[in-house]
């Protein structure tokens, strides 16, 4: 049984191989042809050939993105920066060279330079900014980066997120404030400021602003999926935050349950599959809450 699967997966291989060549044969203009051709010579040991069939892919298909990364493995790391040099002046808005043309690089600044580099051409790019801010030096470093990426890519919730979490106390409600405006959507800006309040020990504050947060995100006509917000609330619990835990809990947990024994069923169900997840908090939550609702039966507990 091994050896026939084996031989058909071999067979399957070879008739996919075959065909990316006779497309590479007949058109040129095919790049998965150009480096199934390269890749067959590879594996016959002749890779002066391989280096040969690839670099004239990157002439016949020099804005395919997989034929310069297929070129820059077959060739060491030196002759790989000139490929890879030459790849991003044919698609200087292709994210995935400018990405491979950084890994190239030794050392946090020559890698940060090429990527400042690829901004330069794409600066909207989330995944540059991102590995931008990765190779950052220090915490003030990384906060000017954000603050540059956040009004490039403005909607783009993570990038705000990540500056919120650098910030100071006041310019972190600002900035999620802001954040909000351009996000109106976005319920993980209202968790954050949540945590943010929690975390400065304004616990009194944490339920008002998810409370309000539903609201905003309704009349903005988002709808209130009660199991994503179950897996906020244990996001919560995981990064400390127990009282914005407990305030997503209590303003979500009846969200599409009416019916009195279906929400007592489906609460239980939900505390024990958060036990089973290791969310002991957000299972207290929800004991909590069928515990208020349901206050002449009994309800189990953590």
């Amino acid at each position: 049984m091994r050896l026939n699967m084996r031989s058909t997966v071999t067979s399957l291989l070879n008739t996919t191989n075959s065909s990316l060549l006779l497309k590479f044969r007949t058109n040129p203009k095919h790049p998965a042809g150009w480096i199934a051709a390269a890749r067959s010579e590879e594996d016959a040991g002749k890779i002066l050939k391989a280096r040969e069939l690839i670099r004239k892919g990157c002439e016949e298909c020099p804005t395919n993105e997989d034929v310069w990364i297929e070129a820059c493995r077959l060739v060491n790391l030196d002759e790989a920066k000139g490929v890879i040099a030459r790849g991003v002046k044919a698609i200087p808005d292709s994210v995935q060279l400018w990405i491979q043309a950084a890994r190239l690089e030794h050392g946090a600044a020559n890698k940060s330079r090429v990527l400042r580099m690829g901004l330069e051409k794409i600066p909207d790019s989330v995944r540059l900014w991102k590995a931008l801010v990765e190779l950052a030096a220090n915490e003030d470093d990384a906060k000017l980066l954000l603050q540059r990426a956040v009004e490039c890519c403005p909607l783009h919730v993570e990038l705000w997120l990540a500056l919120a979490r650098l910030e100071k106390y006041d310019a972190a409600r600002k900035l999620l404030y802001k954040a909000r405006e351009k996000l109106p959507k976005e319920r993980a800006i209202w968790i954050a400021v949540a945590k943010l309040e929690e975390a400065f020990g304004n616990t009194f504050t944490v339920g008002k602003i998810i409370e309000r947060g539903i609201g905003a995100l309704q009349r903005e006509g988002v709808e209130i999926d009660r199991e994503a917000w179950i897996k906020e609330a244990e996001a919560a619990e995981w990064a400390g935050s127990v009282w914005t835990c407990n305030a997503i809990i209590s303003n979500t947990i009846g969200i599409g349950v009416e019916e009195e024994e279906d929400r007592k069923a489906t609460w239980l169900a939900d505390a024990e599959d958060c036990k089973k997840r290791g969310s002991i908090e957000t299972a207290r939550a929800i004991y909590g809450c069928a515990n208020a609702v349901f206050k002449s039966k009994k309800v189990l507990q953590v």
